[in-house]
This record gives structure tokens, sequence and C-alpha cells, in this order.
């Protein structure tokens, strides 16, 4: 068995090939492709070359293996993956199918997140068993666990003793997932955690941050030069109609065009100047709608190159309290004060402090911090910018589950996901319903492309830069 990903216009679908010859007359077929298991996905069968392909519509769903790629299983997440297994395995008893049909690989599991409900594929002829598959699932779910919580790791590793028995026992696997836990383990709190220094780089180039004075000379040059490109358009038209005049209204005059009355001419000449008017309204249009987009994007990248200047300020006044408060720089003496550091002790220490350092030569990039890449509207002020600041950032409209939420009804609720490495930053579509495009090209489903300065990144209506 392998699998393959398709996108039509509005639906995403996850295309599965079976290995051994499927019988579409056999009652577990017909009740597959008739969609009356409710947990499992929508299907539907489609021949090819004598070999048939189960569509399943995976539209505003995620994997699991997707989904919890790097985030932690707790108690609530294991209720909701074990409590999704018990009820399809329910559910295909009251409908009388075999439950080794069903594909338990967090690949092919699917969550609904706003519902907050599972999902299955369910492929006949499949070779393995179900106890088999629940076995290797729960293997998978392991290293993922919690251990900060120490119900979620009992609750993992019960499901997991019980896998290893022969069968599936629903009753006991229900008792350890719905039983009451008392919490034993304090989990630390995430606000008093020491905040770790970002790695030291080299400074945003001083071209992207240019100085008052120079933005607005090349902002007046630009206002001249736009001013320029409409008179030029102006004058162009104007000069088009008059020169069409005077050639129709000589011909005319000469004879070779008796048949043209002369208000034809100025009605054609006026239309002329009409649209030389037009386009050089529309010329100034688009002009001043660049130049405020131009603006935004660098009153962005300031902003971004201001809070770098902030935490390299944070982190010099942190060294430089560290090396004051280094033991050897506090000198004992008979006074009570002095044995502390205080008065003129403390002045001799930094004094020696500077002359052990004099001469030599600090490197200004030394300690700066590059800003994080960021998602700019392409509309100035329409959109909140998005910092791309951890290693996984999630785009949508639903607040429970997006790390960054645009508010559009064209955005899915998790439409998207831009995953930061060493090498840059990778876009993936959610299987969103009306899909991420990157410089125009729409992404196709479980593709991964990895962000360039400068490119243009729309999700759905919602559009964006990408500043990196």
């Amino acid at each position: 068995m392998y699998a393959e990903y398709k996108r039509d216009m509005s639906h995403n679908y996850l295309i599965l090939h079976g290995e051994n010859p499927v019988d579409t007359s056999s009652y577990q077929v017909r009740m597959l492709t008739g969609n009356a298991v409710p947990s499992i996905l929508k299907c539907r069968i489609q021949g090819l070359d004598g070999n048939f392909l189960f569509y399943y519509d995976i539209t505003s769903r995620q994997s699991l293996a997707s989904f919890y790629e790097q985030k932690k299983l707790q108690v609530s997440d294991i209720r909701l993956i074990f409590g999704g297994v018990v009820k399809i395995m329910e559910e295909m008893m009251e409908f009388l199918l075999n439950p080794d049909q069903l594909l338990l690989s967090p690949e092919y599991m699917y969550l609904d997140v706003e519902k907050q409900k599972m999902y299955f594929c369910c492929l006949p002829g499949e070779p393995k068993t179900i106890s088999e598959q629940f076995r290797e699932m729960t293997e998978y779910f392991l290293p993922k666990l919690d251990h900060e919580e120490a119900s979620a790791v009992t609750m993992g590793y019960g499901i997991y003793r019980k896998a290893l028995e022969n069968g599936i026992c629903l009753e006991m696997i229900k008792e350890i997932i719905y039983r009451n836990v008392p919490e034993t383990s304090e989990r630390r709190d995430e606000e008093t955690k020491p905040v770790e220094a970002p790695p030291e780089c080299l400074v945003l180039p001083e071209e992207k941050v240019p100085d008052p004075g120079e933005k607005k000379a090349e902002k007046k040059e630009k206002n001249k030069r736009k001013t320029i490109d409409g008179r030029l358009l102006w004058i162009g038209g104007c000069a088009l109609g008059v020169f069409l005049l005077l050639g129709v209204a000589v011909a005319c005059y000469l004879g070779y065009l008796p048949e043209v009355p002369i208000e034809a001419v100025l009605l054609a000449a006026i239309v002329l100047l009409g649209i030389g008017a037009l386009g050089s309204w529309l010329s100034k249009k688009n002009q001043k709608k660049k130049n405020e987009t131009l603006e935004w994007r660098q009153k962005v990248k300031k902003e971004i190159a201001g809070k770098s200047e902030k935490l390299e300020n944070f982190q010099s006044s942190c060294k430089n309290v560290s090396q004051d408060t280094k033991p050897h720089e506090y000198h004992k003496s008979e006074s009570s004060d002095e044995s502390f550091g205080f008065g003129k002790n403390l002045y001799t220490g930094s004094e020696k402090r500077e002359e052990e350092n004099y001469g030599e030569t600090m490197l200004l990039s030394s300690g700066s911090v590059k800003g994080p890449a960021s998602l700019v509207s392409r509309e100035p002020g329409e959109f909140a910018t998005i910092f791309l600041e951890q290693d996984l950032t999630v785009i949508g409209k639903l607040e429970n589950a997006a790390d960054a939420v645009i508010p559009r009804a064209t955005v899915s609720r998790v439409h998207a996901r831009i995953r930061k490495e060493e090498e840059g930053y990778f876009l993936a579509d959610l299987n969103s319903r009306n899909g991420t495009s990157v410089n125009g090209r729409l992404l196709r489903a479980n593709e991964e492309y990895q962000l360039q300065d400068e490119d243009e990144v729309d999700f759905a209506e919602a559009r964006y830069v990408f500043i990196k």
C-alpha cells in the first residue's frame, strides 16, 4: 500500500492504493463508499488500469503525525486519540464491519481541531490485524508523552501494557482513559522559566534601516519621478489626441475624407483625451499604493531592528552586571564597608579592569541579535505582522489551535504551518479549503516550500510578504 495526495478547487484528498484486489460488490466496500460509519472519512472508489483507488476527503483535517509532530501528549490528548479508536471500533462492530480493515497509522488518522473529533481510513484487504496495528500505534505515541505530567505517563503506559496482551479489550481501555487520575506532580510554570538568549549573529545591514534623512530624500526623489511620469503620460495622451485631430482635419480639408463629419473627428479627439486622463489617474493611484506598501515594509523592518537593538542592550547590561559581581573583583580591608567592595576598593577594581582591557578591540557585531523573520501584510494595516519566532508556527482562524490568527472567513481553522530550521523557513498547507499559494502558485497537498526573502504568500484572501 502506498499513498498520495491530490487537491482540486476546494477539497484535499488522500488517495490510497491497495495491494490486494478488491471486490467492489461486497458488503464491506458498499458500506464504506456509502459513508454509513460516522467516524470514517468520506470515501469514494475510482478504477484505474484494473486497480482501485480509494479517495478520502481530508479537507480542513490534520493527520496525527503532522499535528503532534512537535507537541507533547497530555491526558486530554490521550483521551481524544484512544477514545476515538474505541469509538470507531464500536461503530464498526455495530455495522458488522471487519475492524482489521482500519488503518491505525498516525499518517492516516485525522483530527478535526475545532470539533475535537477523530476520523479514520478504512482499506479493504489490509494484511495487518487490528491488534498489531494498535500495538504499533501505542509504541509510536509513547515517546511523545508529556513526562512532566505523571497522569499522562501513567495512562499512556497503562494502555501500552494492554496493547501487549492478546486481543483488544475495549472495556479495559475505556476504564484506563476515562477514570479519574489525580494529578501527582506539579507542572512547572512556563512564565518562570529563564529566557534563553538567542545565538549571536551579525547585525542587520545598515541599508535595510536607512536613517531618516536618506529616507526623506529618497521619498522626495520617488515623488518627483512619479509626478514627471504622470505629466508625461498626460502630455502624451493630449498630444496624440491633438495630432489625430489635426491629421483628420487636414485630410477633410484636402478632400481625402469627404464622408467623415467634423463632429465625429471632434468626438474621437475628446475620447482620446479622456483615455489619456484616465490612464494618468490610474497610474498615479497605483504608484501611490506601491509607495504606501513600501513604506509599510520599511516601517516593519525598522521595528524589527529596534526590537533587536533593545535585546542587544539588555544582554549587554546583563553582561556588565555579571562582570561587576565577580568574586575576585571585591577587595577586603579592615573597614567593614570596604570588605564588601564599597568606596575606594570598588573604584580601584573597576579602574584595574579598564587597564587590563585597554588596547583590546571589540567587534561591533559581537553580541548583536538579528530580528525574527516575519510575514507582513501586503496591504498596509490590513493584517497584523506575524513574527516567526517559534520553531513551528501554525496559521489559521481558530484561536485555540493557531499560533497566528487571521480573522477571515476564507481562511481555514488550521490553514498552514511554517517550520523553522537552520537552513531556512518551510511553508506547508494543512489541507485548507481555499489553499495556500506562494508567488501566485498554489501549493500542492503535502508539499513543503522553502520561503525566500520577499516571497508573496497568500492564505486564501489574506496576502502577506515574507521578510527574512
